[in-house]
């Protein structure tokens, strides 16, 4: 059963599962995103048992870009596929998979 805790950030003040970063010992709230203050060690412990981790959002076709370091579903402008955040073209990619991208992106664009 994970470990629950109301958040302290103003404004906010939900009843809900924290999760800690395991790099930097801070606890943040999953309703707000903001840094939890006052957590005890016995806590903080308790949550890296029960592994409250964030969990990592999971985008369909997600291509980490090599010039921005983003890792988001890629636009096709034209016959290009592009990053969203920095608009640079991906040139990483293989070809059989620029063909599926362009395919399906353009079915999912078309449905919308």
């Amino acid at each position: 059963m994970p470990f629950c805790m109301t958040c302290t950030t103003k404004g906010c003040g939900q009843v809900m599962e924290p999760y800690i970063d395991p790099k930097t010992d801070k606890v943040y709230c999953s309703e707000c995103d903001k840094e939890i203050s006052n957590v005890t060690h016995f806590a903080k412990v308790q949550m890296k048992t029960l592994k409250q981790f964030r969990q990592k959002k999971v985008v369909s076709f997600a291509v980490k870009c090599q010039k921005c370091g983003k890792e988001e579903r890629p636009k096709v402008v034209g016959e290009d596929i592009v990053c969203p955040a920095c608009k640079k073209p991906h040139e990483h990619l293989s070809e059989p998979f620029k063909i599926m991208l362009r395919d399906k992106l353009r079915t999912v664009s078309q449905d919308v």
